[in-house]
């Protein structure tokens, strides 16, 4: 193994780079990286998966209930038994349970699952934990670079060589110290490194417990930072919660209110059914039980005396009598235009869209001004 020189960082940190290893390290992390798990690469573990406290928990089934209520019986009369040997004793009993106790079991759980079924209804799932995080990054060898650090996290306590180094670089090193050429960072790093390791263990109690005490003084601020970060964590979650719960809600008002026009307009077209049967159940008794004749002339004076009929039931209560006799006369004259307004009155009951007006026919019939003094 070839070992490189000691390097320093901008702390004074004297630092052993083993380049062979290195090279071999970071050579095997992009091989796993590029092989497929199949072919023998290392595969990332999958994150598991945040629990939600506050989501509702799910309903048991009727077999869960009967369990829930047999097995601790079954547990103390076979202490020695397994977990799967005491499932499978219950199995066996829910096999021959009564009919009885099977519908006890059903009840319960429907009832568990009404619960349920109400709880989720004002349950919001907790936020994608990817939007929270920040991106992974990659430089263009494809290896992971570091996370940024954050900048309002309280800085790390230092070592007990950091707090010498600093001290002994001051003294050595530095302008203030006069010294008679400047020393390169190289030779500083060796220098460090040297002097470090022939330090006594007393010189060095000094500068230990000065590390001791800034790590005390960086756990309380870590510890503070973290449990304000946890809590602006926890408020910025739940807010998102809400207003996905309040989405979620202005959906579920809108989609009853479009099932509401649905119904009505369903109820509206029954209602208009409901009418026109009872229409043709009153015209056909107005011409007796016997119904239209089948042949001839009479079929057609029955025809023409059932279409009067209907004629005169859409005009109740949009005209006066006199209207109908108007009307009455009209046809005895010109059947054919009475016939044509009333088909055109029926084509347009037929559509959904387009409420029929029998004022509409009477106009068409006997003219406007007419119709006006006739109207109701």
């Amino acid at each position: 193994t070839v070992r490189g020189s000691r390097w320093s960082c901008c702390r004074c940190l004297s630092l052993t780079f083993d380049y062979t290893m290195v090279s071999k390290s970071s050579a095997s992390a992009s091989l796993a990286k590029s092989v497929p798990a199949a072919q023998g690469g290392v595969e990332e573990k999958k994150r598991r998966k945040r629990r939600d406290r506050d989501k509702p928990k799910r309903a048991m089934s009727a077999y869960l209930v009967f369990l829930s209520r047999h097995r601790l019986a079954v547990q103390k009369s076979h202490p020695n038994w397994s977990v799967t040997d005491v499932t499978k004793e219950l199995a066996r009993r829910w096999k021959d349970v009564s009919d009885k106790e099977r519908a006890e079991c059903q009840h319960q759980s429907d009832e568990d699952k009404k619960r349920y079924y109400e709880q989720m209804a004002d349950y919001v799932p907790l936020p994608d934990e990817k939007e929270e995080e920040a991106p992974i990054r990659y430089d263009k060898d494809g290896n992971r670079k570091r996370r940024k650090k954050d900048k309002n996290a309280p800085r790390k306590n230092r070592s007990a060589y950091i707090i010498w180094a600093a001290e002994y670089r001051d003294k050595n090193f530095r302008p203030k110290a006069a010294a008679n050429a400047p020393v390169s960072f190289r030779e500083q790093a060796t220098e460090l490194g040297q002097a470090w390791a022939m330090l006594s263990a007393s010189a060095r109690k000094k500068y230990d417990d000065a590390a001791a005490r800034e790590a005390k003084e960086y756990a309380v601020k870590r510890d503070a930072y973290l449990e304000e970060k946890k809590k602006l964590a926890i408020a910025a979650r739940e807010a998102k919660r809400e207003r996905l719960l309040a989405e979620k809600r202005a959906w579920e008002a809108t989609k009853a209110a479009a099932q509401k026009v649905k119904d009505d307009r369903k109820a509206e077209r029954a209602a208009l059914k409901d009418q026109r049967a009872k229409e043709r159940s009153t015209v056909k008794k107005s011409n007796g039980a016997g119904g239209l004749p089948k042949t001839g002339k009479k079929r057609a004076e029955a025809t023409s005396s059932d279409t009067m009929a209907r004629i005169k039931a859409a005009l109740v209560g949009v005209s006066n009598e006199a209207a109908w006799y108007k009307i009455v006369d009209k046809h005895a004259n010109a059947p054919e235009k009475v016939n044509d307004a009333y088909k055109q009155f029926i084509a347009n009951a037929k559509q959904t869209h387009f409420s029929a007006d029998p004022k509409a026919f009477l106009v068409a019939v006997l003219g406007y001004d007419e119709a006006q003094q006739h109207l109701l």
